[in-house]
């Protein structure tokens, strides 16, 4: 139905959308007469809302000065007032808070295109609990198109969504490019472009082709629309995983300016601070955010399942609060949010399963990090216990990283205690879990956990070359070299987060080089290793500390002078 579907729209906006259809393939044997079947019965509205949706009630407009504006083909102000506030709140990334105004546009008016359209947009991400308005949003949404509902526009917009469906970006990013090129005067669409056909950026840290060019579009969009903050909002989205940020700060600052109580917003501008190693400002920025969700769950009757935002900027405050030092508010903080009990009802809800990836583990994080004599046991104490997380199995994949952490610093326990051959099995056990964990990642695709996997994976195998690092240095002299090449390994595995993730791995790797460095008595390779900590994690109080310690025994006092004012103007914001 969807291909049939995109040909009807591609036929409304013109041959140029017109995608060639092969010929079906012939059958192998003659087919069997089909049997009468009743009509396929279309969903009704409120199949289409899910029913997290449904328990909230009707959404409060947002006011957000200067933001999205267009005429939408509906029934009568109030819904296309919900459709507005629903697409802002879309490019805002609230999707949930877009979901309910989309909810409420589609109650008032059923055949609402758009609405319809920014439904679909809101439920893209799996979810066990939205799997099922999904589909039928969807089945609603390709029912008026063919019935041809909405303008051309519209239908554009519809087209391009139905493309990515199909076949992915790189398809809607061309249906988004052809909508734009029918209507230039369009924002939308063209940020739609952007976003789809962003490259990202390679190995080394500079943008791809694709991603130059849609930085570009952003920014021409940005100078005819200087102060409105969607597009300035997609060009810091799309820029967040760059490897240096400072250019773009005033930028996200302004987005705050001119929005200055929207929480998305603030979470983006407190990403950015701590990318560009302002801690302090960041753990201020997260904590504007945290607030503003606060009040929205109190306001609207939600719990933390609705709101992963809120989650996700707090256990980034925490974060950032670790990186300035601040270990021991970071850690009351974490063993704060760790305690926040599960929804037992909504296991699976986005907001429950961060829980357990992200602030369940925090504790053991921050004390993985901190690294004083004690604070592994201490670590491995804090975590949830194998008991407490097996009734969760099948809402949540997070137990897969909650074993694997839980075995690295049993390891690194069994390290510092000196015994290497207990240790030795233990990192065979983590290998071992690592295997087996590969083997969920299709699970996790379809039950919308990829990027909490993809980010635990990818640290667990961050940490397992650091711990290889440590059993190496602390075995036989004469396999202390391959400690550098473990550590090596660790620092290059290192990335920034995607999608405004705060790191699961909260120490900069290059420090354990640092570590070794001074250990084999090479003080000027330890300077450089530390530097290049502080060039991922800028102002990292650790890396700091030991650039300090290793300019002091390179017998480079003005290195170390500069590396200890650093720390001090740090320690006093």
């Amino acid at each position: 139905m969807i291909l049939r579907t995109a040909a009807l729209l591609a036929f409304t906006l013109g041959t140029s959308l017109a995608q060639p259809t092969p010929a079906p393939p012939a059958p192998a044997a003659e087919p069997e007469p089909a049997e009468e079947t009743t009509p396929e019965v279309l969903p009704d509205v409120e199949a289409a809302i899910p029913e997290t949706v449904k328990t909230l009630g009707k959404p409060t407009p947002t006011t957000l000065h200067g933001a999205l504006s267009l005429a939408v083909t509906a029934k009568d102000d109030e819904t296309q007032n919900h459709v507005i506030q629903g697409l802002n709140h879309l490019h805002g990334g609230w999707e949930f808070e877009a979901s309910r105004h989309f909810a409420a546009a589609m109650r008032l008016d059923p055949d609402c295109l758009l609405a319809h359209w920014g439904m679909v947009m809101s439920l893209l991400n799996p979810s066990p609990e939205t799997g099922p308005a999904r589909n039928a949003a969807t089945d609603r949404l390709l029912h008026l198109i063919n019935a041809g509902a909405g303008t051309d526009l519209e239908r554009g917009y519809a087209f391009g969504l139905i493309k990515y469906m199909e076949e992915g970006p790189p398809a809607a990013a061309n249906a988004f490019r052809q909508v734009s090129a029918k209507f230039p005067n369009d924002l939308q669409s063209a940020i739609f472009l952007s976003l789809f056909s962003r490259g990202g950026y390679d190995d080394l840290g500079s943008a791809t082709p694709d991603q130059k060019t849609a930085e570009d579009l952003l920014l021409a969009l940005i100078g005819k629309n200087p102060n409105n903050p969607v597009p300035i909002n997609a060009l810091l989205t799309i820029r967040a995983e760059a490897p240096d940020l400072r250019e773009s700060l005033p930028l996200a600052r302004k987005l705050c300016q001119l929005a200055p109580d929207y929480p998305p917003y603030f979470h983006l501008l407190g990403h950015y601070e701590w990318r560009c190693g302002e801690h302090g400002r960041a753990a201020s920025a997260f904590g504007r955010a945290t607030s503003l969700y606060d009040a929205w769950m109190r306001a609207n009757k939600a719990t933390v399942a609705d709101s992963p935002e809120w989650v996700r900027a707090e256990t980034y405050r925490i974060t950032a609060l670790a990186s300035k030092g601040e270990y021991e508010t970071a850690y009351a903080a974490a063993r704060k949010i760790a305690t926040i009990p599960l929804p037992k009802d909504r296991a699976a809800s986005p907001g429950a399963r961060l829980l357990m990836w992200d602030a369940h583990t925090l504790p053991a994080r921050i004390l993985l990090r901190r690294g004083l004599p004690g604070n592994t046991a201490e670590a491995l104490a804090s975590l949830p216990s194998p008991e407490s997380m097996k009734p969760y199995h099948t809402k949540c994949l997070a137990h897969w990283w909650v074993d694997g952490l839980r075995i690295a610093l049993e390891t690194k326990r069994l390290l510092e205690a000196g015994k290497l051959d207990e240790a030795t099995e233990a990192l065979s056990a983590l290998t071992f879990h690592g295997e087996q964990m590969a083997k969920i990642q299709v699970a996790a695709t379809t039950g919308g956990e990829r990027s909490s996997w993809n980010r635990a994976f990818r640290s667990l195998e961050v940490l397992a070359s650091e711990i290889r690092g440590r059993n190496a240095l602390a075995g036989p002299k004469d396999g202390h070299g391959s400690a550098y090449n473990w550590f090596r390994a660790a620092t290059d595995r290192q990335r920034p987060s995607t999608l405004l993730n705060p790191p699961m791995i909260l120490a900069p790797m290059a420090n354990r080089l640092g570590e070794y460095f001074l250990a084999v008595n090479r003080p000027q390779d330890a300077v450089d290793a530390y530097k290049e900590a502080l060039e991922s994690f800028p102002n990292d109080i650790d890396s700091l500390t030991g650039l300090e310690k290793a300019a002091k025994a390179a017998k480079l006092p003005e290195e170390a002078a500069k590396a200890a004012a650093q720390i001090k103007t740090l320690q006093e914001q």
